[in-house]
């Protein structure tokens, strides 16, 4: 029997992060049956909380349930890969570096244009978050602090995509900041941070600032180009 955390709420999201992590990870394939019986009698859950469970899982589409069939995996296809979740448990899996690739992809589709759109539409109010998330960041490398470093490089680029004027792009935030997490968690960050990495940023502002789309696409594209290299090179490939 499984060691859970006491209590309906943290039994149903240790059940959920247990699931999870062997779908993506390919322990439970796709089309595996998974049986709630089972499930109660190993993690010592009531039905409702394994339903609960299932439905969340349902919800990030990894599993569905079907009439005579039971509650199957589904295809990679058919999942949110975009969900947080999804994100964080395929990183921690044998498919993390093939999802790292892809996120790096994603990147580099959106966040080049959102800076060149923030050159048009960011507010002054706008560039001067971009500059505290600047100081943050330089801070934080200066301390050798890599927590606050990924908290402050994630609210940079949550804000370049909000003040891109692209309603759509501002929906990339969640998962660009769950890749950012990652990257700590996998512990591909440098031991410590470039100054290039820190002149890049502040240069993404200055060109923002100056309503130099073309500048602020450039220096976009150089640190999104710069983060899949140190990831490839942490991870050896």
């Amino acid at each position: 029997m499984s060691t859970v955390p006491s209590g309906s709420r943290g039994l149903h999201g240790h059940l959920v992060e247990q699931l999870g992590r062997q779908i993506a990870s390919g322990e439970l394939s796709e089309g595996t049956q998974i049986v709630p019986e089972d499930l109660c009698e190993r993690y010592a859950a009531s039905r409702p909380v394994v339903r609960e469970a299932l439905r969340a899982l349902e919800a990030k589409g990894m599993v569905r349930p079907r009439p005579k069939t039971g509650t199957r995996v589904l295809p990679l296809a058919m999942w949110n890969l975009l969900d947080q979740d999804v994100i964080r448990w395929r990183v921690a899996g044998p498919q993390g570096p093939r999802q790292l690739d892809e996120l790096s992809d994603l990147r580099a589709a959106v966040e080049i244009f959102a800076a060149r759109g923030c050159a048009s539409h960011a507010s002054p109010a706008q560039v001067a978050r971009l500059h505290e998330a600047c100081d943050r960041m330089q801070h934080a490398s200066t301390a050798n602090d890599h927590a606050a470093f990924t908290a402050a490089d994630i609210d940079f680029h949550s804000l370049v995509l909000e003040a891109s004027g692209n309603a759509v792009f501002g929906n990339f935030a969640s998962p660009f900041a769950a890749f950012l997490h990652a990257r700590e968690d996998l512990q591909t960050l440098p031991q410590h941070v470039e100054p290039a990495v820190l002149t890049e940023h502040r240069n993404i502002v200055l060109a923002i600032e100056g309503h130099d789309g073309d500048t602020a696409e450039r220096w976009a594209r150089s640190v999104v180009e710069r983060s899949r290299a140190e990831v490839g090179q942490a991870l050896g490939q």
